[in-house]
């Protein structure tokens, strides 16, 4: 649920390490460095069943951030009064689920926060708060707790590095059917939302050489959809107080339903999700660079390594250009307009790369 180009720009190509965070997405002043004390504190509860299955298949279990101030509405009108702008993404969408080319970015410049909430209430929008954990070290600290349960909890989980995606938006408001390349977790908060998780690395749900481009960066996370592929859903009504979580890279798609709706989504990378987006990102250099296709996906043994490192090589010199996907702004958010947004006028918006 987070734009591949801004995961390329913080995540290394190889999701080998942590890259140094933009000047322009630091902690703000206004928090303390180091250990933090939260206004409550995180508990994440995961049955005993689920604890062993825990990114092996789609499950649910509980969690108490929906009783945390940080998501108030005045918490998040201030949050918003103070995030860096050019990392908060605002997105109109249609109600044809095969039509991702109606899920539309919007311009926010000079709207407020609390006129940002407003659209969203009366709208037809989803505000990402891309990267929150880095603008706001409350989020870090939340984060990184809420981590540290998960790890306790669910045997041989040890993830090495995580972020967080605020998302706020309308009743009714949907996410088109997409795969993510990293592993997520869906903390939901406020309103309820409906969520189909379909089989992961299913190629009759998502073609391989999608995967690869995900991974690589080179197209938005959207797939084709059917509606077919329901029959292969699990759903869930996300309450607050839930949390869904699914295998790496499985489909899946939300609506909402009746209310406004406040959720964090938290991506998490371990040494054996980095080594699958390493072997899909080095089988599209060899399908798209050299003519090979339907190359193995196993993610170890002798032949991942050398592609992996054929690759590195390669990048290194130059051999694999990547044209990083990003979204074009064609809307403005405007709270008092139908929809919440309003078509821009011709040459009054900007934005690099192409949809």
């Amino acid at each position: 649920m987070v734009f591949s180009s801004l995961k390329a720009s913080v995540f290394n190509r190889r999701w080998g390490r942590m890259a140094s965070p933009p000047a322009d997405l630091s902690v703000t002043d206004r928090t303390v460095p180091g250990k933090m004390r939260l206004p409550l504190t995180p508990v994440v509860q995961l049955s005993a069943a689920d604890r062993a299955d825990f990114g092996r298949r789609p499950l649910l279990a509980t969690h108490n951030l929906h009783q945390s101030e940080l998501f108030t509405d005045a918490a998040l009108i201030d949050l918003l009064d103070h995030f860096p702008r050019q990392h908060l993404y605002a997105l109109t969408m249609g109600d044809d689920l095969a039509r991702t080319d109606d899920n539309r970015l919007a311009l926010h410049d000079g709207v407020s926060g609390a006129e940002l909430l407003r659209a969203v209430k009366n709208g037809r929008l989803w505000l990402n708060i891309t990267r929150v954990d880095r603008a706001d070290a409350r989020y870090r600290a939340l984060i990184d707790q809420l981590y540290a349960q998960l790890a306790v909890q669910a045997p041989g989980f040890a993830p090495v590095a995580s972020q967080g995606t605020l998302l706020i938006s309308s009743p009714h408001a949907i996410v088109y059917y997409h795969a993510d390349g990293p592993a997520s977790v869906l903390w939901h908060i406020r309103g309820r939302k409906r969520i189909w998780i379909y089989p992961a690395l299913d190629e009759r749900l998502v073609r391989r050489e999608l995967l690869e481009d995900i991974f690589a960066g080179v197209r938005h996370e959207y797939l084709p959809y059917e509606h077919a592929y329901d029959r292969a859903a699990v759903v869930y009504d996300l309450e607050p107080g839930q949390f869904a979580t699914w295998p790496q890279n499985a489909p899946h798609r939300v609506t909402n339903l009746d209310s406004v709706n406040v959720s964090l989504s938290t991506e998490h990378f371990t040494r054996q999700s980095r080594w699958r987006a390493r072997v899909y990102t080095a089988n599209r250099f060899f399908r798209t660079r050299i003519g090979l296709r339907n190359l193995s996906t196993r993610e170890n043994g002798p032949a991942a390594v050398m592609k992996t490192v054929i690759h590195r090589l390669a990048s290194k010199a130059g051999l694999d250009p990547l044209q990083i996907k990003h979204h074009v702004p064609s809307m403005r958010v405007d709270p008092d307009a139908p929809g919440g947004v309003v078509a821009l006028e011709a040459g009054s918006g900007s934005a690099k790369g192409s949809d």
